[in-house]
């Protein structure tokens, strides 16, 4: 090869690596501060937000070796006018550059779920961000923000499986609220009827888990709130226990009857739920509603008729469904979202009827109709352990 020709190849390489970009001003992880949690709170005319900030190489440690590694959460707080503005307020005092790809979850005080436009402007911040995800978990709280972000999972374990990180672990053992994310929850407040149920959690009272040191207190699902346009409403499970067999993702869930029976408890592992709207005249009637519910038995003291089991089973599940659809009703809640359903099955007729995005109901504006299917299996029988063995 000619000296020309040599030199000719060294330059076209050398003008090539000039324009190869470089990685000069790239973040290295180790040098970003990770937000894992962010709660929302207003009071005295002021946004609050509080950022739970973790750390990735402990998440890891933790994860690899059982939970041995010690795993410490810190808690910033902002305030400001606006949401946009209390962020900012946090910018202020951080030490490094705040990274929101990791983001799992949001919780929104009480305060917060009441003022109007502060989920709006949260979420509108929030999605604004490139880097964050619409997968996050979305909470409601009665309780103070920086008691609640600096709660760690049993056993120390990693904080990426905590209650509030990771609920469908839990809510697969005992499917009671069901978990929603920030993306099903702009779906549910733009379609009718423009409402949405958020998980209520708050700490377990001190004496309810201990250490070998001393008490320590969890996270736990307490209820649901049912945010709406200028209506917030908060209710506790048994307020609400009717919900469970009108989900379709419930993949285990309990429900015990003793009403003229010794102590029966069954362990629910699937249910159906089918909605017909009954329209007479193009006038809508009422909705029936058909749920199924394939269940086992897990305890029972004594002998009982199988056929009486169903029966008691069956009742307390419709009381349960209709005792929740009237507790909404009472608070201008559409809590079955039947203004949802119409909407799909008979545009026209919702149209003709709709205020606001909900249509009109009352007490016998819905008909439940419940079946009850108990499996039959070798400990699943309604005679008690002690009989078995001495078959």
């Amino acid at each position: 090869m000619s000296f020309f020709k040599r030199g000719s190849l060294l330059l076209i390489n050398f003008l090539i690596l000039i324009l190869l970009t470089g990685c000069w001003d790239a973040n290295e992880p180790e040098r970003m501060i990770y937000v894992h949690g962010l709660g929302v709170d207003y009071k005295d005319d002021r946004y609050y937000v509080y950022l739970q900030i973790i750390n990735p190489s402990s998440l890891a440690k933790s994860e690899a070796t059982g939970g041995e590694a010690n795993i410490h959460v810190v808690v910033g707080r902002g305030d400001g006018k606006t949401i946009n503005d209390a962020f900012f307020d946090v910018y202020r005092s951080t030490s490094r550059r705040i990274y929101w790809g990791h983001l799992a979850y949001i919780i929104f005080s009480e305060n917060a779920l009441k003022k109007d436009g502060a989920i709006v402007g949260t979420l509108g911040v929030i999605s604004r961000y490139h880097e964050t995800r619409y997968n996050t978990w979305i909470y409601g709280t009665k309780e103070p923000l920086f008691d609640l972000l600096k709660t760690l999972p049993q056993l120390e374990m990693s904080i990426a499986l905590s209650r509030l990180t990771d609920p469908k672990a839990t809510y697969r053992q005992n499917s009671l609220i069901n978990p929603i994310t920030l993306r099903e929850l702009l779906i549910k407040l733009n379609e009718p009827p423009h409402q949405v149920q958020i998980p209520y959690v708050k700490l377990t009272k001190k004496d309810k888990w201990q250490t070998d040191k001393e008490p320590t207190q969890v996270v736990e699902i307490y209820g649901a709130f049912f945010v709406a346009n200028n209506n917030v409403k908060d209710f506790i499970i048994n307020e609400i226990n009717g919900i469970r067999w009108t989900n379709k993702e419930v993949t285990r869930q309990e429900i015990t009857v003793n009403h003229g029976l010794t102590h029966v408890s069954l362990l629910v592992d699937q249910v159906k739920v089918k909605y017909k709207p009954i329209i007479k005249n193009g006038q809508f009637i009422r909705f029936q509603m058909y749920v199924e519910i394939i269940s086992r038995i897990r305890e029972v003291v004594k002998k009982e008729p199988l056929k009486k089991i169903n029966n008691k089973v069956r009742k307390r599940i419709e009381n349960e469904i209709n005792e929740t659809f009237v507790r909404g009703l009472d608070n201008d809640f559409d809590i079955f979202r039947l203004s949802e359903k119409l909407y799909r099955r008979n545009v026209r007729i919702w149209k003709k009827i709709e205020q606001n995005g909900k249509i009109p109901l009352n007490e016998d504006s819905l008909e439940v109709n419940v079946k009850v299917k108990i499996i039959h299996g070798e400990r699943d029988r309604n005679i008690p352990i002690t009989e078995k063995l001495s078959d």
